[in-house]
């Protein structure tokens, strides 16, 4: 009987690597594919998707015994990501760069070369489980059992017909049973750190990526206003600000206040008291469902808004084409446009969509 094949993304590091072997031990015919995302110049200064990280994924891959190879993605990257990320900033968002990579680059990129190798799967080192019901014939996408390492808010995209192809090894681990995986197979990257940076950033600060990356004309200075309209200082970019933030306003007064709303057409950044900032209404674009019939309307579910933060309660209040409306049961502040809102059912994620009003 023929091996199932999987292409593995090989990111360099020891989660991937250890999926790798994980599937090869369960009888895969499994394939490391590194996806290039930078362009030439930058992998020099990434931290984590450098020359290096390239030649672990090699080694690893020679160690394992599989094939490897690289796949030049640099185009759709900067397009999709880079770009984006840039884009959303000079529009007074927050955008959250590994959301899309995960919607336009990674699986899209590595589904297109499973065909042409004509593999059965794709996989990933993410923490996560997925999940199969022959009752409603669709899969599942659910948070991995480590809650320190669960990055199921990252994947809410993904929906049923796509994880029919795709494995998830690791939702079932906690980190250090990974790690002692990957000594005990005496892989190189074993107790190499975890990447704590975007990748196309690196080690400089975000702030300084937008300026070093656009026109100056896109960093026009302007007016910090009250909600009355009062100026109360200036502002050097309105991409230096997310909502509520309080630390570098410069303002000069006693009174405690947080970044309220970033206006683009305007070039003005809006501040007020922490309780302006509570929200019970939130508008979502680009919203999607895993599973496509799952019924939503009027129904409560618990979300979050950021990756690290406790879930609240909902309920989908409207509901149409990519857009929805979810109601908070209870006011939340620090409501980000341009961050992601997942929607979750349990261990189970629903789907989700990004923060616009």
């Amino acid at each position: 009987m023929k091996k199932k094949r999987v292409l593995v993304g090989m990111s360099g590091g020891v989660d991937s690597s250890v999926t790798a072997a994980l599937l090869k031990k369960r009888g895969y015919d499994v394939i490391g594919i590194t996806l290039q995302l930078l362009p030439k110049e930058d992998e020099k200064i990434s931290s984590c998707c450098n020359l290096g990280a390239i030649n672990d994924a090699k080694r690893v891959a020679s160690r394992l015994g599989i094939p490897h190879y690289t796949v030049n993605s640099r185009e759709p990257f900067k397009e999709k990501v880079m770009d984006y990320f840039v884009d959303q900033y000079l529009s007074g968002y927050t955008p959250n760069p590994c959301v899309e990579c995960n919607r336009y680059i990674k699986f899209d990129e590595l589904m297109s070369k499973a065909k042409d190798l004509d593999a059965d799967y794709v996989a990933t080192g993410h923490y996560v489980r997925r999940s199969y019901s022959p009752k409603r014939n669709a899969y599942f996408l659910k948070k991995g059992i480590d809650p320190a390492k669960d990055q199921s808010y990252f994947l809410y995209m993904l929906q049923s017909h796509q994880l029919a192809n795709i494995l998830f090894p690791l939702g079932g681990f906690v980190k250090e049973d990974i790690r002692a995986i990957a000594r005990d197979l005496v892989l190189i990257n074993a107790d190499k750190p975890d990447s704590q940076e975007i990748c196309f950033v690196g080690t400089k600060s975000y702030k300084d990526y937008i300026r070093d990356n656009v026109d100056a004309s896109h960093l026009q200075p302007g007016d910090i206003m009250d909600t009355s309209g009062k100026v109360l200082g200036r502002h050097e970019g309105i991409f230096q600000y997310t909502i509520g933030q309080r630390k570098g306003l410069n303002l000069g007064i006693h009174d405690a206040y947080y970044v309220l709303k970033i206006d683009a057409k305007t070039n003005t950044v809006i501040v007020g008291p922490k309780e302006s900032l509570k929200s019970t209404l939130i508008r979502l674009k680009q919203f999607s469902l895993v599973n496509q019939d799952e019924p939503v309307m009027g129904k409560r579910f618990q979300i979050k808004l950021r990756y690290q933060m406790t879930l609240i309660e909902a309920k989908v209040v409207y509901l149409e084409g990519d857009e929805a409306e979810l109601q908070l049961e209870m006011p939340h502040s620090f409501v980000a446009l341009g961050q992601s809102c997942v929607v979750y059912l349990g261990d189970r994620v629903i789907g989700g969509g990004v923060i616009r009003s």
